[in-house]
């Protein structure tokens, strides 16, 4: 199978290997990064959460809104007491890692594969006086470099539809997790019941063979002795958030020309489409689910 990256450029097959090179690729340059800086908000690069009227909702505010949303079912489970100790997978820029510091007193280990964002995060802890609190760490969470039973609670936002073997990613999460311990994690995903074929240019932007669902992560959760607590299906917002996007995109293309080339603008467009198009259809969602490691294993 070809793929290309935003650039343009001819990428390797759709190997473990070559999916994590790939989005390191993706995220890790110039383009991508002011990108997701300048019209993403900065902080967090995952769909977020709007009010009506949609235009005039800024994305920061939609995605602060997201992090406030699962941190308060996270919350609910009893897992974020003062000083616990989390793992955010799929980091970016750690907003919502300095959001749980502030809020819960709790600390939280950063591991991402994109080193221009981590370095981003690195200066937004400095700044915010958090570096004592927050650590980062280039890494994939398909081998995750932390002992087993690590971890109070994982969290990941919109991370694991780059993993080729999810269930190697599930595998690695109650690993670390502590036993009782919680993960919380938000993804697009196809709808269930759902045939790639039906899906294929999305598969060719993330550059992936198929997508996740809620029935896959279930099952996988309960393979790898994760009980699944609660789940949220919310394809209205993969709707909303996406068309957001290119509503900037469109409304500030001679600025974003400043700082991103223009295939770059050009692909980005082509790809927001395809999820506009497909969570309209009915194929594609976003959601959130919570699991518990079993105390006992």
């Amino acid at each position: 199978m070809r793929v290309e990256n935003s650039n343009g450029e001819t990428l390797k097959d759709t190997s473990s290997k070559a999916a994590k090179d790939n989005a390191e690729i993706y995220y890790d340059n110039d383009d991508s990064d002011r990108f997701y800086f300048h019209v993403w908000g900065g902080e967090d690069i995952h769909v977020g959460l709007y009010k009506e009227p949609l235009a005039q909702d800024e994305i920061r505010e939609a995605s602060l809104r997201t992090d406030e949303w699962l941190a308060g079912e996270l919350a609910l489970t009893g897992v974020l007491q003062p000083q616990a100790k989390g793992l955010d997978l799929g980091s970016g820029y750690g907003g919502a890692a300095r959001f749980l510091v502030r809020k819960f007193g709790v600390f939280i280990d950063c591991l991402n594969i994109a080193p221009i964002q981590n370095k981003r995060n690195e200066e937004y802890n400095v700044q915010a006086g958090l570096a004592d609190k927050i650590t980062v760490r280039y890494g994939s969470f398909q081998d995750i470099p932390c002992e087993d039973n690590s971890y109070d609670f994982i969290w990941s936002q919109d991370a694991f539809l780059h993993s080729p073997d999810k269930l190697r990613v599930f595998q690695e999460c109650s690993r670390v997790l502590k036993p009782g311990g919680v993960m919380a994690m938000t993804d697009p995903m196809k709808e269930d019941g759902i045939d790639k074929s039906s899906i294929q240019p999305i598969l060719e932007r993330i550059k992936l063979h198929d997508m996740g669902s809620l029935v896959l992560y279930r099952s996988l959760a309960k393979e790898c002795g994760l009980v699944t607590l609660r789940t949220f299906s919310r394809p209205d917002s993969l709707v909303h958030h996406y068309s957001k996007v290119k509503a900037e995109l469109v409304k500030r293309s001679d600025e974003i020309a400043s700082f991103c080339s223009p295939q770059f603008q050009e692909n980005m467009k082509r790809g927001l489409d395809h999820w506009i198009e497909g969570g309209r259809a009915g194929k594609l969602t976003w959601g959130g689910m919570l699991f518990r490691k079993a105390d006992k294993l």
